[in-house]
């Protein structure tokens, strides 16, 4: 997702009810499929508890660039309405659900919330857990998962 990704995200004023989780699993999870993803130097992101994306390192070092020129409160909005998006392809069913769209709604959530946490770099990054709960719009980091 390119700069201009995160400006053209679709105004949603719902903010979601359901907490929304984005994982970097630690390597050794997810039978394997997490390290062969990390060997490749990518980052798994698990979205939710099942789906499981590989996010190229070039990509997050993108975002994370772009993520920089995106004020505090611009970012907190992104952040409400890509967990919003998030919740609702859940709770409508991953069938139905637009996985590229869960991707880069959960990449948004996942950077956002780290920056916001104080990490410094993308490549600080360790295996941690975002989550943001729409009730109380809000996210947050948590450990290794």
């Amino acid at each position: 997702m390119a700069a201009c990704d995160l400006m053209a995200l679709q105004v949603d004023t719902d903010p979601g009810q359901s907490p929304v989780c984005v994982s970097y699993p630690a390597a050794g999870t997810g039978g394997g499929t997490c390290q062969a993803i990390i060997e490749r130097g990518n980052v798994p992101l698990m979205i939710g508890d099942s789906v499981l994306a590989e996010l190229s390192r070039a990509r997050l070092d993108a975002e994370w660039a772009a993520s920089g020129a995106i004020s505090d409160n611009d970012a907190a909005d992104y952040c409400r309405r890509a967990a919003a998006r998030l919740s609702r392809a859940f709770d409508s069913g991953l069938g139905a659900a637009d996985v590229s769209d869960m991707v880069a709604n959960a990449a948004v959530l996942f950077v956002l919330t780290l920056r916001n946490a104080g990490v410094m770099s993308s490549r600080d990054i360790a295996p941690c857990r975002v989550v943001h709960d729409g009730s109380r719009g809000i996210g947050e980091v948590r450990a290794a998962v």
